[in-house]
């Protein structure tokens, strides 16, 4: 079975590479010049990490990612600590696989190291597509006005997906009232104080900050986000320093020295996607971004589009009854994403409260053992691949 995809982000790529596992070959249509090397940083949890291992993925990536040994949730204003989570050999004994943390760019270079490994799998760069005509072939129109005809189509081309219209019309991003701001700094200039092995989060009165190390330790992720109403297109709007601080006016001295480390900042605005159930029309279907773009606020974006892929590559097998296939597809991932989206908007909510609900947050975070934190997380990590949630 031939299969076009529209997106070489990781969704695309990790199709590709699933599909072609049994046996399918793949025409990947990428709109960029080149696949992208920008981007935040990336939490990759357990339910992440197997399926790079299954995909033959992880030997490539895993020297790239850093290996945090605990989570920190801190007050950002008073500076203090709130809770501490391991993430070391008792952690990988529970979910199977290491929790990591990488840059974006790191992940994509080594999916298309990957894809260059399997002769049935071609990238097309600069290659915008425009339309979709379901059918026996299916067939993608581009800007330049080629088209691609193939057994099945995957819309993998993220939350403003041109494809989604054509195959569930009226899902639109829904925006979040939040501004997200990212940076990249060297690992040197992590203010002194602040632990290199550890994922940081701090929460603050309607903002809440996450930094971590990436690429192989050399340089600092950071990301902001705050509740500020935007309408910014695209995530690579300039920002500067004085507006990130901005929106952190009470918060501590070392959070108001991390975010002044950075020499510059880029913008976008949250959105995600409420759920829906109809992910396929004919011989083509949804995956990513496109079929269920949550906010990043439980690190959970990758993941999900990895979890596509391994779910959608088993479902189809070796191409026989594709429709039932892509029904299949969408019953096993429809629960466990939509909750995903719903857990992650309410994490948002709790990260940012004020007042007395702040302080209840704080007091409750505080008393929490270890244990259950890990436990609130296992329908997250511990789930297999397939799990519906």
């Amino acid at each position: 079975m031939h299969i076009s995809i529209a997106g070489a982000g990781i969704t695309g790529l990790a199709c590709a590479i699933a599909l072609a596992k049994n046996g399918h070959s793949a025409t990947v249509l990428e709109q960029a010049a080149r696949l992208e090397t920008i981007g935040a940083g990336l939490q990759l949890g357990p339910n992440a990490v197997r399926i790079l291992e299954d995909l033959g993925v992880w030997q490539k990536l895993e020297a790239q990612c850093c290996a945090p040994e605990r989570i920190r949730i801190c007050d950002a204003v008073s500076g203090r600590q709130l809770s501490e989570l391991e993430l070391g050999r008792g952690f990988t004994r529970k979910f199977g696989s290491p929790y990591r943390v990488a840059h974006r760019a790191d992940l994509i270079d080594a999916l298309a190291q990957t894809v260059s490994r399997h002769d049935d799998i071609r990238i097309v760069n600069s290659c915008r597509v425009t339309g979709l005509e379901p059918g026996e072939p299916a067939r993608l129109k581009t800007l330049s006005g080629e088209t691609y005809d193939s057994d099945l189509v995957i819309a993998a081309d993220g939350i403003r997906s041109a494809l989604r219209g054509h195959i569930a019309p009226g899902n639109e991003p829904r925006p979040s009232g939040q501004t997200l701001y990212r940076a990249l700094a060297p690992a040197s200039d992590l203010p002194a104080g602040l632990d290199r092995e550890a994922v940081y989060l701090w929460l603050a009165p309607g903002a809440h900050i996450v930094h971590y190390l990436v690429s192989g330790g050399r340089r600092l992720n950071v990301v902001v986000c705050a509740n500020q109403p935007a309408d910014q297109a695209g995530w690579n709007n300039i920002a500067s320093r004085d507006e990130v601080l901005a929106a952190l006016p009470g918060a501590s001295g070392a959070v108001r020295d991390l975010l002044s480390t950075p020499a510059s900042w880029l913008a976008w605005t949250g959105a995600d996607l409420d759920p829906f159930t109809t992910w396929s029309r004919g011989n083509c279907v949804l995956a990513g971004d496109a079929a269920h773009a949550s906010l990043p606020h439980l690190a959970q974006g990758a993941a999900m589009a990895l979890e596509d892929a391994a779910c959608l590559a088993d479902c189809i097998g070796d191409g026989d009854d594709l429709k039932s296939a892509l029904v299949r597809y969408a019953t096993q991932r429809q629960a466990r994403t939509a909750r995903i989206s719903e857990e992650s908007r309410r994490n948002a909510g709790i990260y940012h409260m004020r007042g007395a609900k702040a302080l209840a947050r704080n007091m409750a975070l505080r008393l929490m053992p270890a244990s259950v934190q890990m436990q609130r997380l296992a329908w997250i990590y511990a789930a297999p691949p397939h799990h519906t949630g």
